[in-house]
């Protein structure tokens, strides 16, 4: 892309979204770099949440190394969670707002006090108020998820929906414990993996804040961070339960409609 438009792929971005329809890269004709992919992620926030629809945290993605060596990045991603996005417990998940939705089981962490840029570990440790398990909804306006990295940072890093937990966990179940998978259940088969394989949840925090300051509102009072899936995603069914299972006993269940 030799004259990146911003405004123009926010509204390439936003008719894909309002018309669930799929579309190819916005890299095709040219790099989108992640600066300017932010700028896109970030004036689509604004511009929601202008509109009613709150922001309320961020997710993370490409955690894994391995993931980030695939997507050519050297880092993690990150996307903005809206109020609209959140799915409580016994509200049922409706597959047709979605395009071609995918899921995960991760662990949310919800802060008691604002995370600021260049926060300590011990700063960040006292900022986090509970812990949720939840199952992050991923739906990708690009086809197939074939994508670049700046293409999935510009569409909100997949950002499709979080079916929230009822059980409030301990901070606790983030760095010791015995009982550290998540599962999913899909069908009559569980996809899982150990919250270890994620690295240190207090070095992504402080990654996250630090990048959730330079798109401009930072890591407030109240807000949820999704913090990754120890597992690859799977496809959200046409219809039936969802079962979802993490620490000391906490699971999450729904049903897609």
């Amino acid at each position: 892309m030799s004259s990146i438009d911003v405004r123009e792929l926010c509204g390439q971005i936003a008719d894909s979204r309002r018309n669930r329809t799929p579309r190819g890269s916005l890299s095709e004709t040219g790099s989108l770099p992640l600066d300017v992919a932010y700028q896109v992620q970030a004036t689509m926030a604004r511009e929601r949440e202008a509109a009613g629809d709150s922001i309320i945290g961020y997710k993370l993605g490409l955690i894994s190394p391995d993931k980030q060596r695939q997507m050519g990045v050297s880092e993690p991603i990150i996307g903005h969670v809206h109020r609209s996005m959140i799915i409580n417990p016994g509200e049922p998940v409706r597959r047709d707002r979605f395009i071609q939705p995918r899921m995960e089981p991760e662990l949310a962490v919800v802060f008691g006090r604002p995370v600021g840029e260049g926060a300590r570990p011990g700063q960040i440790a006292a900022a986090i108020d509970f812990v949720l398990l939840v199952i992050d909804v991923l739906d990708s306006i690009y086809a197939g998820y074939r994508f670049t990295a700046g293409d999935v940072v510009a569409d909100n890093a997949s950002g499709g929906a979080v079916v929230v937990g009822s059980r409030v966990l301990p901070a606790d179940v983030l760095f010791d414990g015995d009982d550290r998978r998540l599962r999913l259940l899909t069908g009559r088969t569980w996809h899982g993996g150990s919250v270890d394989s994620l690295g240190d949840p207090i070095g992504w925090i402080a990654w996250a804040a630090d990048k959730a300051a330079s798109l401009g509102r930072g890591v407030r009072r109240g807000d949820m961070l999704l913090l990754g899936s120890p597992c690859p995603a799977v496809p959200l069914p046409e219809a039936g339960p969802l079962l979802a299972e993490g620490p000391l006993g906490s699971h999450v269940l729904a049903r897609v409609e």
